[in-house]
């Protein structure tokens, strides 16, 4: 029996496995109005938590089956969706008048994830939150159940060109 590569298990699943197999799929593939919000794009969809942790808990859901943030691999394509739901999820906080000082946008981190769609937490105002949400089901610093999204681009060595010429040095 071989490994899968790490490319293959990355990826997507075809529009008939999806509807069977996740509700993040099934939600991306219905394209309801009244649920996906604005932004959007061809690489993800925004919509709310139905178990919000705070005012405003968005999910950014990858158009892709990718299982979790932690199968992204080191490449450009992956870089840009990143940087993409990113993007968005600042995008829609700003829309809904959030301070983004006050915000916690991450991801869950395998073996603690409930769904196996990859899909961006943001969250405002973070100290807002229960205190379990905040020090433990939601805090990067508690790093085997979330994590931060700075994490997950150093994982895939996705940094802007500036920062490799020109890293920080410790005097």
């Amino acid at each position: 029996m071989s490994e899968e590569s790490p490319i293959n298990s990355n990826v997507v699943e075809t529009i008939k496995t999806r509807g069977k197999n996740c509700i993040f799929c099934d939600i991306i593939t219905v394209n309801d109005p009244n649920i996906i919000l604005e932004p959007r794009s061809d690489q993800f969809v925004i919509i709310k938590d139905i178990k919000p942790v705070a005012t405003h808990h968005f999910l950014v859901l990858c158009d892709k089956h990718i299982k979790s943030a932690k199968s992204l691999q080191p490449n450009e394509q992956d870089c840009n969706l990143l940087k993409s739901m990113v993007a968005a999820a600042k995008q829609i906080l700003l829309n809904n008048g959030c301070d983004l000082n006050d915000t916690r946008m991450g991801f869950h981190w395998p073996p603690f994830i409930s769904i196996g769609h990859m899909h961006l937490h943001a969250i405002s105002p973070a100290s807002s939150m229960s205190a379990f949400n905040r020090f433990v089901a939601f805090n990067p610093s508690f790093s085997y159940v979330f994590v931060d999204v700075d994490y997950v681009l150093k994982r895939i060595g996705c940094k802007e060109k500036n920062e490799i010429e020109n890293p920080s040095s410790v005097t």
